[in-house]
């Protein structure tokens, strides 16, 4: 189920920080999507990081940058041998923008990482040891600070992190797919539902599309991901009616038209299902 994760906390703490945090035991796989952006950097632990648009591999030393209404999820593989330990910033972006504007280059990066589609958002850091002590350094520095002067000081730990990362996500141009990016045809089929989840579904344009036979793709796709095509179809026209209820004052029957389920009952019945409220209900709550 896709869930919408409100973060009305940023309203009042603008910026979380959390540094090299075990998360084993209270870490929940949630395919979700939120307001804020999120780093993460993990410091132990594999997995998998599932996007819209492509299944990446994850592992200790990988950095993910997370655009705000993205739906994402992480597959951890937790054991008593191997721990989940990461490091976590989000942050309201409106907030970090006004501090951005003094630095020039730094705020066009930021602009870039959070608009430009084509920006790598999974990186795999070069010598990741030294960022992590980076991390630990710079969280150990801000404890020495008074309460009441730390959200400041979380501001300039993440223009910090920005510095520390614009010359290497430069470096790649953010243009390929790192090398490490899970079954492209996967990649393929979430492009290809991106571009049209707001119209009829038919499984035999779509793996024309990505060239393979409609059982090919969709075994493929459910391989990679944990989930069948018509559930990721199902959950990205959802990221998209969540978001046109609580950012519109569109009618709920338009909405779920542009959100690609033209019949207005199906649409109120299967939103309900999913959220456990009506459009309505959630648009308001």
């Amino acid at each position: 189920m896709l869930i919408f994760e409100h973060c009305s906390y940023l309203a009042r703490n603008p910026i979380v920080l959390e540094v090299g945090k075990d998360v084993s035991h209270n870490f929940k796989q949630l395919f979700h999507f939120h307001p804020g952006i999120e780093i993460i950097f993990i410091h132990n632990g594999e997995g998998k990081l599932i996007f819209e648009h492509g299944a990446y591999d994850v592992q200790p030393g990988t950095l993910l940058f997370i655009k705000p209404y993205q739906p994402h999820y992480l597959q951890m593989q937790i054991s008593s041998t191997q721990p989940y330990v990461r490091s976590l910033l989000k942050y309201e972006t409106g907030y970090i923008s006004e501090y951005l504007k003094a630095f020039p280059h730094l705020y066009q990066f930021h602009d870039r990482l959070c608009s430009d589609p084509s920006v790598v958002q999974v990186q795999q850091m070069p010598q990741y040891e030294q960022f992590g002590k980076f991390l630990t350094e710079s969280s150990d520095r801000l404890e020495l600070h008074p309460s009441p002067n730390r959200l400041e000081g979380r501001a300039l730990i993440l223009v910090s992190i920005l510095h520390y990362l614009y010359p290497l996500w430069k470096s790649d141009g953010g243009a390929k797919q790192p090398a490490y990016a899970a079954a492209p045809v996967v990649s393929g089929v979430m492009k290809w539902i991106e571009e049209n989840y707001d119209k009829e579904f038919e499984l035999d344009v779509l793996a024309q599309a990505v060239h393979l036979s409609p059982n090919h793709v969709s075994q493929l796709f459910r391989k990679v991901t944990g989930k069948t095509i018509i559930e990721w179809l199902t959950e990205r026209r959802m990221k998209q009616a969540c978001i046109l209820l609580k950012t519109t004052t569109r009618s709920v029957q338009e909405i779920g038209e542009k959100s690609g389920w033209p019949n207005f009952n199906y649409f109120c019945y299967i939103f309900k299902k999913r959220m456990g409220m009506t459009p309505k209900q959630y648009r308001y709550h």
